[in-house]
């Protein structure tokens, strides 16, 4: 580990301007590489409008989050929560932390009710049962209350069970 006092003005002891741009240029390296990113692997993205969208497309797991959020957001309002699951199952397979949060929080909104089609959100459910054995079970009893054998059938053969 590497410990450098910095100043509220900004100054490092010791060190110059031009040092201390190296050391900023070494600490925003770090954070790439963190996000699991190569500085220079990084798209020209337009500043602007579609820029989230850009940035999610070339795998940075912050943008695909954020962009998730929205759709998340957006999905609580209309009822379709098909872009909001597509996109945290997406961050969730990479192992990041943010994706099994969000998805999570799409899998509640599925078990009580919130996605405008029961069937397609019974059987996304049942999808990712294997993979949250923990929570999965009572979100789908949750969402049975609210359905119809006929529908609950229909679900599952949507799911392939």
């Amino acid at each position: 580990m590497i410990g450098v006092q910095i100043n509220l003005a900004g100054e490092v002891p010791g060190a110059g301007r031009m040092a201390r741009l190296v050391l900023l240029a070494a600490f925003l390296a770090v954070i790439s590489q963190a996000y699991g990113e190569e500085p220079s692997a990084q798209p020209d993205c337009p500043k602007g409008e579609g820029w989230v969208e850009c940035r999610a497309a070339a795998g940075d797991k912050l943008a695909i989050y954020r962009l998730g959020r929205t759709q998340y957001e957006n999905a609580r309002e209309s009822g379709d929560f098909t872009e909001a699951l597509r996109l945290a199952r997406q961050l969730n397979a990479t192992g990041d932390k943010n994706g099994e949060r969000l998805l999570t929080m799409v899998h509640l909104q599925l078990g009580w009710g919130a996605h405008k089609d029961f069937v397609q959100a019974y059987a996304w459910l049942l999808e990712d049962l294997q993979k949250d054995d923990e929570h999965l079970p009572k979100m789908l009893k949750q969402l049975a209350e609210k359905m119809t054998p006929e529908q609950i059938g229909e679900a599952k053969a949507l799911a392939g069970r």
